[in-house]
């Protein structure tokens, strides 16, 4: 059968390009040491908005600098004022979206952080050559402007498609839950005696891992992979707020509702009913969630 080329595949070799992992590793140590766990992180995670917030803040640089390349080749001498001022406003809303992309880029491992890595390196490449197109321009060099600009589009695109490979093909960013399939019906995970209190427990529920917590006579119970990169909750601390830290990347999840306490995390953890049942402990997921 013959098979249709896809652009995708040119993203396997810059997968395997290995001889990035040196510059990722420092890189991302200094960038997660700038931005611990705590308000910052979470504010440039998008937290509150319930999905991370680089995706947003992308549609500005984007859209104002490929508007410029727009004016700058079709707009004729009366669109070179237009294009600097869409070159100026693309350049300003770099900062701000490189900052929550390195932050989010932080939290990665290999593949997805050698991708990052080439998606951040093509993103400050084209913002250089909208630079230059941006000074050409002013020069007076409108002819090499347009070579700077659409060379930067070029550029642009391609970052842009890694960026979307980053998300869509390899699942960074999204919800490592959503797939799964919660229990809808009560669902036996352990028994009582099982449980310590105040000790996180793993249990499954048809192949769902559940953490179960005891405390004060109660039993919480929330997936117990975290949304934000699959860690393992069950593995976590849990605090006098009764809020679990995961040990990858350091989200805090509340243990009664399963709701984000502190990012990176932006996706609430699925929450579970619990009843107790002749010794044993019961568990479906809740009408909300599920």
């Amino acid at each position: 059968m013959r098979r249709n080329l896809a652009i995708r595949d040119l993203m396997g070799p810059l997968e395997r390009w290995a001889f990035l992992d040196p510059v990722g590793e420092w890189l991302s140590t200094k960038v997660s040491g700038l931005l611990a766990p705590g308000a910052v992180k979470t504010a440039l995670s998008g937290t509150v908005l319930g999905h991370p917030l680089h995706p947003v803040l992308t549609d500005v640089p984007i859209g104002a600098l490929t508007a410029a390349t727009i004016f700058d080749v079709l707009g004729g001498e009366a669109g070179g004022d237009t294009a600097d001022a869409l070159t100026v406003l693309g350049l300003l809303s770099v900062a701000p979206t490189a900052v929550t992309g390195l932050s989010d880029w932080a939290d990665t491992v290999d593949t997805e952080r050698r991708l990052g890595l080439i998606h951040a390196l093509a993103n400050a490449g084209s913002s250089a050559l909208y630079f230059a197109a941006l000074v050409s321009r002013r020069s007076g060099s409108r002819g090499l402007a347009r070579v700077f600009s659409v060379a930067g589009l070029g550029v642009l695109a391609t970052s842009g498609y890694i960026g979307g490979h980053l998300v869509f093909a390899r699942g960074w960013g999204v919800d490592h839950t959503v797939f799964d399939e919660p229990p809808q019906d009560w669902t036996r995970v352990a028994r009582e005696a099982d449980l310590q209190p105040d000790s996180p427990v793993l249990a499954q529920a048809a192949g769902y891992g559940v953490l179960l917590y005891s405390h004060g006579g109660s039993v919480h119970a929330i997936a117990a992979r975290c949304t934000h990169a699959g860690g393992p909750l069950n593995e976590g601390e849990v605090d006098g707020e009764l809020c679990v830290t995961c040990p990858w990347h350091g989200s805090r999840f509340r243990l009664d509702n399963g709701s984000v306490a502190r990012g990176p995390a932006t996706a609430p953890q699925p929450a579970f009913d619990v009843r107790r049942a002749d010794g044993n402990i019961e568990v479906r997921v809740r009408p909300d969630i599920g």
